[in-house]
């Protein structure tokens, strides 16, 4: 590693976190993670209210999501805004168009001018992002990053970077399961230890997160505080209030037995005990989480007693009823807890900026390779010696039939697992060559580019393979 500050973003469904790491001559130390108001309290909710009337006028953050009933009637709230990423799809705000793209610069632009005010060096950063985030929504993500001015250096999947936040803490363990629970989603990952290199060999993910647990919480205790009247009556700012209480009131029962619930004028106080709030949330975490659990252990052909430890990642990590359940089914011996205050929400952005200092050195899992016609696999790229950012040498393949196409087959190394089939327009010519060109970008996206010369104007075709399978090396990474 090179000394110097690094940043990691983990950019959420329901928040985004900011995180510094610092590294100085041959040591790693923990900066700061920088969220709302560009303090180390809490992430930034990922949140954008855009006025119904006026030109430019937004509003983001934790202001939005602390009065989102009261502003809905002057602004159109968009709260899940990650998900129009690399899609089609458009939001209109007083006839403007809002992609997924546009709303990414939008958001991070506040994001960038927030930690400017105090870490004035904000200018580069790795992004941890679902496994599953297309390649477009990679593209456009990196494109709003760096049209605000942070340059993307890199992608790392969430589960990775909660693994490399937890690094010396797991060095011992082969097998060890990531269970990322926060806001909007739950997303779990089985990842695999062998020689200081970390494998990928299962991921699972749903949408659930926190923001659900709160609504079960309003709508369940509401009753009792505001008694005369239903939810749906309740006017926009009580709505706020309740929301906002029922938040901290989640939080607050992550270490103390009591709550007492005051929401002022037209309500009335309300003590709520822990066994209460359990009963009203287990349900809810036993069907999604348990289950999510189950699934991926399957799909891994893992018991418990196969999974080494497990690393809880995420702000709805810190619920007891959660960690109730993760420690009924793993035991408490394999669980690493955070160390740091109970600082789950900023465990991914942390590990996304150790990947920085890292220089995101991700490294194939398995070749790229071409499926020939006596159906022998020809690498184009090869595992363990091309990294993210390599390129193919220019490489000629020629038809074996008189086709008016070809098809080029990309498989891994064993020929069964096919990443992608590409047809290429042909004259059918004996001697007519296609060349072909393979690059991994930062976004650990494949892009191939396929020429024939004999079709003339410039004549290719391009593509992108997705969901390749890489590892990265421990050995340079310290906390």
């Amino acid at each position: 590693m090179k000394n110097g500050s690094y940043y990691g973003i983990d950019f959420g469904t329901t928040n985004t976190s900011v995180f510094l790491y610092n590294y100085e001559q041959g040591k790693g130390s923990m900066g700061t993670g920088y969220g709302t108001d560009g303090k180390d309290l809490t992430p930034f909710s990922s949140c954008i209210a855009i006025s119904k009337t006026i030109k430019n006028d937004f509003k983001f953050g934790r202001e939005v999501k602390e009065r989102i009933n009261e502003y809905a009637d002057d602004y159109q709230i968009i709260t899940s805004f990650k998900s129009l990423l690399g899609t089609d799809r458009e939001i209109v705000v007083n006839n403007v168009r809002y992609n997924g793209k546009a709303l990414a610069f939008l958001f991070l632009r506040y994001v960038k001018a927030t930690v400017d005010a105090v870490r004035p060096d904000f200018n580069e950063a790795v992004f941890s992002i679902p496994v599953d985030f297309s390649a477009k929504a990679r593209t456009e993500l990196l494109e709003a990053a760096e049209a605000v001015g942070i340059k993307v250096k890199g992608f790392v999947s969430e589960s990775s970077s909660a693994y490399i936040s937890k690094v010396t803490d797991i060095k011992a363990f082969s097998k060890v399961m990531v269970i990322d629970f926060g806001g909007g989603t739950l997303d779990l990952s089985i990842l695999n230890l062998k020689h200081n290199q970390v494998y990928e060999d299962a991921v699972y993910g749903i949408k659930f997160g926190g923001d659900d647990i709160d609504k079960e919480l309003a709508l369940r205790l509401m009753p009792k505080v505001y008694p005369d009247v239903s939810f749906e009556e309740l006017e926009s700012r009580r709505k706020d209030k309740l929301m906002n209480e029922v938040e901290r009131m989640k939080i607050e029962f992550s270490e103390y037995d009591d709550y007492t619930m005051t929401l002022g004028e037209g309500s009335r106080p309300v003590d709520i005990d822990y066994d209460t709030f359990s009963d009203i949330i287990t349900p809810l975490i036993t069907e999604n989480v348990l289950n999510s659990i189950l699934k991926i252990m399957e799909k891994a052909n893992v018991s418990p007693e196969n999974i080494d430890a497990v690393i809880l990642a995420g702000g709805s990590s810190s619920l007891r009823p959660f960690a109730d359940i993760i420690l009924s089914l793993f035991g408490e011996e394999k669980i690493i807890f955070d160390d740091e205050n109970n600082r789950y929400q900023w465990m991914v952005a942390k590990g996304a900026a150790i990947t920085s200092a890292i220089d995101c050195d991700f490294r194939l899992g398995d070749d790229i390779c071409i499926l020939l016609s006596d159906d022998e696999t020809y690498p184009i790229l090869k595992k363990d010696i091309n990294k993210v950012g390599d390129r193919s040498k220019p490489i000629s393949f020629s038809l074996t039939t008189d086709s008016s196409d070809a098809h080029f087959i990309f498989t891994d190394s064993t020929g069964k697992n096919r990443y992608a089939t590409i047809s290429v327009n042909a004259k059918g010519y004996v001697d007519e060559k296609f060349d072909l060109l393979v690059e991994i970008g930062k976004d650990q996206i494949a892009r191939v580019i396929i020429k024939n010369d004999y079709i003339g104007n410039g004549y290719h075709v391009k593509h992108e393979i997705n969901k390749l399978r890489f590892y990265y090396d421990l050995k340079d990474v310290e906390e």
